[in-house]
């Protein structure tokens, strides 16, 4: 909403706050534009002062703009002539008050993909003057680069769907009379391989054993993690936000529950997962045992016992999201496992794990959170036995409990390991 002013009093100013930008004063109710221009079909100077309430300044400006370009055009027409730079921060605010990059990961993927790959190509040219061309040069460009193998494509295409993106909302708001990403395909992924059969980023089922014998005895204190995360496919980010107490624990310990429903990467979790599907995943009581072990032998710091999630970093805070990337490698070395592993194989071996448990497809897909929506409806249907039981199958052949007495045993020295299973009841 604005307000037009035919009149120009020398109090225009009373109760305008200046601002950074020229020409912009703040008001009460929103902020006052002035422009100075020389309209070309005079070749006189002329003004323009309107006030514009309940608009933001990045509005403000676009609007200054608008004043201006409506004194300068010949043809009296307003056009507003705006830079790639400055539009594409105004768009980066208005994404984030719509909720449209509600996480600080998704704030930064974007902004990262504008400062480090697109401004330095289009920062200073008008949003008007980018043709098809110009994107298809510059993804040529990002194409050289991904033939040498400097990038991937994957990559790459997230950067051009930004681009695309930015343009695109360019055109509506700025009421283009072409759109440049008409007829823009992204870079072809078919002969880029992100795992391959050397290097899948996850365990066979027999490796898995002697994976888990060596998390025991190298890193006891992220052993229940990374079960929990085998046996039931979670990503990484939705293991740290993991409650075991407080008013809303993630852990039902009575009903041997896990509620799958928060992630997080950068900061604060949201309060919803990847794929913004809740879970709750019935889990067998050998599993539970475990993360009981867990709670009660490594979270001993007071900070860590203060805090109510289930894997807390020793400050009681969120881990960083590469806190098991090390530990992965190392258990993989010391088990003569030559694969590269992030601590996404997790997932995928779960996925290896079940089929060879033979777990029904649906209640395997109830488990991981991957479903299409109309295989979804088909989930109501699996019972928390029927995923108890599936899931009793999966930690099996993860052999945790036949690592732990082996790993007992050595360190009582009793081979027989009679001793070692008494110790581990006790604990």
């Amino acid at each position: 909403m604005h307000l037009e002013s035919t009149e120009f009093m020398s109090s225009w100013n009373d109760g305008c706050k200046p601002t950074r930008y020229p020409g912009i004063f703040k008001t009460r109710k929103g902020y006052r534009v002035r422009v100075r221009a020389v309209d070309p079909r005079t070749g006189t100077q002329k003004e323009k002062n309107q006030e514009f309430e309940n608009i933001s300044l990045e509005l403000a400006l676009l609007e200054q703009q608008r004043l201006r370009a409506s004194i300068t055009s010949p043809a009296g027409v307003e056009r507003v002539r705006v830079k790639y730079g400055d539009y594409a921060e105004s768009l980066l605010k208005r994404k984030i008050a719509g909720g449209e990059l509600a996480t600080e990961k998704s704030q930064r993927t974007w902004s990262d993909a504008q400062d480090l790959h697109l401004l330095p190509s289009f920062e200073d040219w008008f949003i008007d003057a980018i043709k098809r061309r110009d994107v298809e040069e510059w993804k040529m460009r990002q194409g050289e680069r991904v033939r040498r193998r400097l990038v991937s494509p994957v990559t790459v295409n997230g950067w051009l769907r930004v681009l695309l993106s930015t343009l695109r909302s360019a055109v509506a708001d700025l009421e283009l009379d072409h759109d440049p990403t008409v007829g823009v395909k992204p870079i072809d992924t078919s002969t880029w391989s992100t795992y391959t059969e050397e290097d899948p980023n996850s365990l066979t089922v027999a490796e898995v054993p002697e994976f888990m014998k060596h998390a025991r005895e190298l890193y006891p204190q992220h052993y229940a993690q990374l079960l929990l995360g085998l046996s039931t496919g979670r990503r990484p980010c939705e293991l740290r936000p993991l409650r075991r107490c407080g008013a809303s624990p993630d852990v039902r310990w009575d009903e041997s529950v896990l509620l799958v429903r928060r992630s997080q990467v950068i900061g604060d979790p949201v309060e919803r997962t990847k794929t913004k599907v809740r879970l709750r995943i019935a889990l067998p009581p050998s599993l539970v045992e475990v993360l009981r072990w867990h709670v009660e032998e490594h979270l001993l710091a007071k900070k860590m016992r203060e805090s109510e999630l289930l894997f807390p970093s020793r400050t009681g805070g969120y881990q960083s999201p590469n806190v098991l990337a090390k530990p992965i490698v190392q258990i993989a070395s010391a088990a003569r496992i030559g694969k590269h592993l992030s601590p996404y194989f997790m997932r995928r071996t779960f996925q290896d794990l079940c089929r060879a448990a033979q777990v029904h497809d649906f209640v395997a897909r109830s488990i991981s959170g991957h479903a299409t929506v109309e295989m979804h409806q088909h989930y109501s249907s699996v019972s928390s036995l029927e995923v108890r039981d599936g899931l009793a199958k999966v930690v099996s052949l993860v052999d945790f409990r036949q690592a732990r007495d082996r790993v007992v045993a050595e360190e009582s020295g009793d081979a027989g390991g009679d001793e070692a299973r008494e110790a581990l009841d006790r604990s």
